[in-house]
């Protein structure tokens, strides 16, 4: 059974969702596909090499690539947040995807708490402010999203950023 993505409901041209990790191994080609035959184009890892080498992803981002969408990888440590310059280019980047009508998908182990950075990233850079980013999300999961206080003020301090909404 393929992984669940979650979009996530925000007006924009294309979309943006978040999931846990695909299924690797050998089932790692049926998730990829799967992905693509639901029309995304650009999938954003936030696993670290070990744990891409743990789940038995160490090949993704060559199924990816394979499977005609794009692969970014952008590891984060586990609970933890990214770089800020470097996240504030990524969302920049993927939000230009997104505006331009691409699907960005964004996965970490659970798809809960770095992935939500990410695409909370993306959803400000889209206009919303990261109350709304992080409503919208959890909205999507089914759950409270980021998951750790820094997760939540990294998204804070993006939106402090861009500008009041």
């Amino acid at each position: 059974m393929p992984t669940t993505a979650y979009v996530i409901g925000w007006s924009a041209a294309g979309r943006l969702a978040v999931m846990p990790r695909p299924a690797g191994g050998e089932s790692l080609a049926d998730e990829v596909a799967n992905l693509r035959r639901n029309g995304v184009d650009t999938v954003v890892s936030a696993l670290t090499g070990p744990e891409g080498d743990l789940l038995g992803l160490r090949g993704e981002e060559q199924a990816v690539r394979a499977a005609g969408m794009r692969f970014v990888a952008f590891p984060i440590p586990d609970f933890g947040v990214p770089d800020f310059t470097a996240y504030q280019e990524l969302t920049a980047r993927l939000a230009d995807e997104v505006r331009a009508g691409r699907f960005v998908l964004v996965h970490c182990f659970g798809g809960i708490g770095r992935a939500t950075v990410i695409a909370g990233g993306v959803l400000i850079r889209l206009g919303a402010s990261a109350a709304d980013a992080m409503a919208a999300i959890g909205a999507a999961r089914g759950l409270p999203v980021p998951e750790t206080e820094p997760q939540r003020a990294i998204l804070a301090r993006l939106a402090g950023l861009a500008g009041p909404r």
